[in-house]
């Protein structure tokens, strides 16, 4: 309640911030239960208000799924600046890529959740949400490339390695809570040190790329 009620600013403020509220319980209820099994009336009743209410702020459940691929669009983008301006070996930058992006889509869960749903966004929403997740899966493959060529990473088929590394990513949203006993760095780290173990050559491995220590898991024994 407290998310929708006693809002302060100006109208537009109010505006922006009762559909980020709107987003906020859609996500959550996505992740749980799915997008197609979650109604906008279950939307509703999370957060106290009318199913006629809600409809002043989205237009359909579609709009709040394409909302949700435009966020996941420029957390991909995001990731990607990141790696890159750290620099480094191929190996470095995509361990850097891959850490930054699980770790900003756990903060975003619904955006994570609505990358298994494409097939369910309005055509236009369909269309540019392809193209943007086959540009950074292209983008990742070149990184792959790149690291192969300097050592780093083990001669291996790129599209296979990152079909697989989103096919994982992507599936977070079925499994992670944030409120759960992993916060989203850890689990950044835990689950690039596991995608890249397959990867990188005994060079990368001495480095350590993506890696977390043992201290870092310090009070994190039990289940997700």
């Amino acid at each position: 309640m407290a998310r929708w009620k006693n809002r302060q600013g100006t109208k537009d403020d109010i505006q922006q911030l009762k559909r980020d509220a709107i987003l906020k319980a859609a996500g959550s209820a996505f992740s749980k239960h799915g997008y197609h099994n979650t109604s906008l009336d279950d939307v509703a009743k999370s957060l106290g208000i009318s199913k006629g209410t809600l409809y002043n702020y989205v237009r359909d459940k579609q709009d709040i799924l394409g909302e949700f691929h435009r966020i996941s669009n420029d957390i991909s983008d995001r990731a990607f600046e990141y790696g890159k301006s750290k620099g480094g070996t191929g190996a470095e930058i995509l361990g850097n890529i891959l850490s930054r992006y699980i770790l900003l889509l756990t903060a975003e869960m619904g955006a994570c959740g609505a990358l298994l749903e494409i097939d369910a966004l309005k055509p236009q929403d369909r269309a540019r949400a392809v193209k943007a997740r086959d540009d950074f899966q292209q983008a990742l493959v070149d990184i792959i490339e790149g690291g192969i060529k300097d050592g780093t990473i083990r001669q291996i088929d790129p599209k296979v390695a990152i079909f697989t590394f989103m096919g994982a990513i992507n599936w977070m949203a079925r499994w992670y809570t944030p409120s759960g006993r992993l916060p989203g760095d850890v689990l950044a780290h835990l689950m690039t040190d596991l995608l890249l173990s397959g990867l990188v050559t005994q060079t990368a491995s001495d480095h350590q790329v993506g890696s977390v220590g043992q201290s870092d898991l310090a009070g994190f024994s039990d289940a997700t």
